[in-house]
């Protein structure tokens, strides 16, 4: 849950959201350890020293550019997955395009002592442009319009890259990497994995509830296929959404589904995940 940073040939910076740093620091750790020479591998926790700032939106680029921060914020000259580094107050801070909105989007790290000016200053220069603070209500929704995933609440303890639909490492990568024996097990190739979905509801209806079922009547007993896991109404689109770990989802595409919870039975339909701007188009706004 987060992004791999490159800074040059041998180092690297991992933002994992700040609670799985403990986590993620360990594993690393572990592996540090176990089957590489610790004395050529560092890994430092430098979390506490680091502030990050989001701006987000059609007018992020505007923003961003008014806060001098020596970098060209253009879309031809700073691609979208791609950091540079450059200066705010005289610090030293690195700029990410990396978006969790589905809209352009800077990730602003700098040195904790100077967050507070970074952002007095964001502020000031997004004021004037109708921009304002959000909260992470606000974030899931526009996240989930997008079917970009939260960590262990679209996902579960079995769920893997490719039911997610990161299918390349799996299929295409020869070299080794870490992880890759545990995408190659039976269990990983079983044909009735949970795969991410999106779930349609019919005009008028409220939106599911998260936790729900997906179930197919068996034997004469309703059987579990699979389960809601985010369901907000969507204010851009005006009818709610919801995301969901279902067997075959990718296959049932179109498919109306019953969805059961505390007794009372629902239909919706199995769509696509990306609800809203599926080219990709507002990254570049």
């Amino acid at each position: 849950d987060g992004v791999i940073a490159r800074m040059d040939q041998n180092r690297f910076v991992i933002s994992c959201s700040s609670s799985h740093v403990e986590s993620v620091s360990g594993m690393l750790e572990a592996w540090r350890q176990d089957g590489n020479d610790p004395d050529r591998i560092f890994i430092h926790d430098t979390t506490q020293h680091w502030s990050t700032i989001t701006i987000a939106g059609p007018k992020a680029r505007e923003i961003v550019a008014t806060l001098d921060l020596g970098i060209d914020v253009s879309a031809e000259a700073f691609a979208h997955m791609t950091h540079h580094g450059g200066v705010f107050g005289g610090v030293t801070m690195r700029v990410a395009r990396v978006s969790f909105t589905g809209d352009t989007s800077f990730e602003i790290s700098i040195p904790s002592t100077q967050a507070t000016a970074l952002w007095d200053a964001a502020m000031d220069a997004g004021t004037p442009l109708g921009a304002g603070p959000i909260g992470i209500e606000a974030l899931s929704v526009l996240r989930a319009e997008k079917g970009y995933i939260m960590v262990g609440k679209d996902t579960d303890g079995e769920t893997m890259p490719h039911d997610l639909g990161f299918t390349v490492p799996r299929l295409k990568k020869t070299a080794a990497f870490i992880g890759d024996r545990g995408l190659h097990t039976p269990v990983a190739n079983a044909p009735d994995r949970k795969q991410l979905v999106g779930l349609r509801v019919a005009d008028g209806q409220v939106k599911l509830p998260v936790g729900a079922h997906l179930v197919e009547q068996r034997d004469g007993q309703k059987r579990s296929t699979g389960f809601v896991t985010s369901s907000y109404d969507s204010p851009t689109l005006g009818h709610p959404i919801a995301l969901a770990l279902v067997e075959r989802g990718q296959a049932r595409l179109g498919e109306d589904v019953m969805v059961w919870h505390n007794d009372d039975i629902r239909t919706a339909m199995i769509s696509p995940a990306t609800f809203f701007d599926p080219e990709g188009e507002r990254l570049n706004a």
